[in-house]
């Protein structure tokens, strides 16, 4: 249900008028819960973390449509979340992201960049969901081309590609641990 803003009383006061940009829902949005919300939410908030998915069939070549565009980067991510979004946007405004930025950096950075994300989220309720995937795919480009054009870890550090994944990294630690107990 959308929001009406309208007086209910009888007196002559003025009526607020009502958004007319704002699209008004009779009812909610079909949504399917995933199996563990909270690492759905985590993945949603930092898409750049979370995993992989691999489809295991793969798109009919003769359906989709010519790329006229580079070709699609399958690291970027093509969903965003408008409430992650918008939760980064409030943090990084409140006292708490604040005393953050103090902390870690010295001095107070603007969120106008986590405003933007979310404004952008926003912009694209209408999209199709290709048109979403791909507008959202381009934005993260962006993003990524923006932060290794300033100094970044990766002057440093060389990005992991696929299969070189590391799995138990503690493991060795762990056959120590059984060995002492053992002993």
């Amino acid at each position: 249900m959308g929001w009406l803003w309208t007086s209910s009383s009888s007196k002559a006061e003025p009526q607020q008028p009502t958004p007319t940009s704002m699209p008004i829902r009779s009812e909610p949005a079909p949504s399917t819960p995933p199996a563990n919300s909270d690492d759905a939410a985590f993945n949603e908030a930092f898409p750049h973390l979370a995993p992989e998915i691999t489809s295991s069939n793969p798109e009919p070549s003769s359906k989709s449509a010519p790329s006229t565009a580079v070709t699609h980067d399958p690291s970027l991510p093509t969903t965003m979340s408008c409430r992650a979004a918008f939760d980064s946007a409030f943090y990084c405004s409140s006292l708490g992201g604040h005393f953050n930025d103090i902390y870690r950096y010295g001095h107070l950075r603007s969120c106008s960049e986590h405003w933007a994300d979310w404004r952008f989220c926003m912009s694209l309720s209408g999209a199709s969901s290709e048109g979403r995937a791909n507008a959202i795919r381009e934005r993260y480009r962006e993003k990524e081309e923006k932060l290794k054009k300033e100094p970044n870890s990766e002057d440093v550090w060389r990005r992991r590609g696929p299969g070189e994944m590391i799995e138990k990294p503690f493991r060795f630690a762990e056959e120590e641990s059984l060995r002492v107990e053992k002993a």
